[in-house]
């Protein structure tokens, strides 16, 4: 069977789920090691060597997200192995994560997740045209031609694609000129919506260096879209998938946003509540933690740190309520009455690309 009857039927529609449900997959694999672990281990590896190396290896599964996405992308068009890697290559240089110096390559985390997203889209459409035109010509041909064209194209995307996250990150700035409850409902809100982008919420706060309650609601943000995520999801995903969007990072859901933009009415509601909370308490992070929520315990162990009299059990119990039993109450409620309202139904949470 040809390449091109293969994707005979391929629809716009098909086509954006595929993409977008390979990034979702490429996302969670190579960041729930990290989200899971990193925390654990920058504590344990003083003591114990083995979660120094643990960390690393964590870590370096992080900055392969873009092969990750380019790869689960192109599993999702069944393509055949030699054009899957040339997808792969191509959306690793699109991405960005490599920066070339007089003194080297410097691996600058994920790159722009916006750029890795639109790099593996053309790659795909490159390799659908050239189809098996090159017939056995493929392994030594298709790979340069991917990577070049589609490659290249990403490389010369970025730097416009890149002004759109410094765009977001100079609206959520303009917050912290507002009043601090009105400040706390603003940034908790984009960041429920900014966590179920392509945008990356880490490079938001990075960017403008949003530190003290600032950070604080933009962890209780993602915890709002991870907690949404997760109750919605339940009743019509696989348990695992639920979970990785609680535990591990929200962003799996996006395909399910994309297709279904309502199921953030209960999240925004949500995050409204939490981001009151963070000023009311005085939850407070740093730039790296603020788009992490609860994942790997980021959120919780920095909001600890900067509390009064540090880990005390009225603090860990403050920090027990604002993460974990508001938001799930918040949660659970806020999905029920937009589904009793009939503003969303349980199958707008599926991810299967029927529904």
């Amino acid at each position: 069977m040809t390449n091109e009857v293969k994707h005979e039927g391929l629809t716009v529609k098909k086509y954006v789920n595929n993409v977008l449900t390979g990034l979702a997959i490429g996302i969670v694999a190579g960041l729930i090691p990290s989200a899971l672990l990193s925390e654990i281990c920058k504590a344990l590896a003083p003591h114990a060597p083995i979660f120094g190396i643990i960390l690393q290896i964590v870590t370096t599964i992080m900055f392969t997200v873009p092969l990750l996405i380019g790869t689960a992308i192109a599993f999702n068009f069944k393509l055949n192995p030699i054009q899957m890697v040339a997808v792969a290559s191509a959306t690793y240089i699109g991405s960005g994560a490599l920066n070339f110096t007089p003194n080297g390559v410097l691996v600058t985390g994920m790159g722009d997740l916006i750029n890795t997203l639109l790099t593996a889209s053309i790659a795909v459409g490159v390799v659908l045209i050239v189809g098996d035109k090159l017939k056995a010509f493929a392994p030594l041909v298709l790979p340069t031609i991917v990577c070049i064209v589609s490659g290249g194209l990403g490389l010369w995307m970025l730097p416009f694609v890149r002004k759109i996250t410094m765009a977001v990150g100079q609206l959520v700035d303009s917050y912290f000129a507002l009043q601090p409850i009105v400040m706390g409902i603003m940034v908790a809100v984009s960041f429920s919506i900014i966590i179920l982008s392509p945008i990356s919420t880490v490079a938001i706060a990075t960017a403008i260096s949003m530190s003290g309650i600032a950070s604080g609601a933009g962890n209780l943000g993602v915890v709002a879209a991870a907690v949404g995520m997760f109750i919605g999801g339940l009743r019509v995903n696989p348990i695992g998938l639920s979970l990785s969007a609680l535990l591990g990072t929200p962003k799996i859901m996006i395909a399910a946003v994309v297709r279904k933009p309502k199921i953030l009415i209960p999240v925004v509601l949500n995050a409204a509540l939490l981001g009151i909370l963070a000023v009311v308490f005085d939850i407070k992070g740093t730039p790296i933690s603020a788009g992490f929520g609860f994942s790997g315990l980021v959120g919780p162990i920095n909001a600890i740190r900067f509390m009064s009299g540090g880990a005390t059990l009225s603090n860990l119990l403050i920090i027990v309520l604002v993460f974990i039993i508001i938001p799930f109450a918040g949660g659970w409620f806020f999905e029920w009455l937009c589904r009793k309202l009939h503003l969303i139904t349980k199958e707008d949470y599926s991810t299967s690309q029927n529904k």
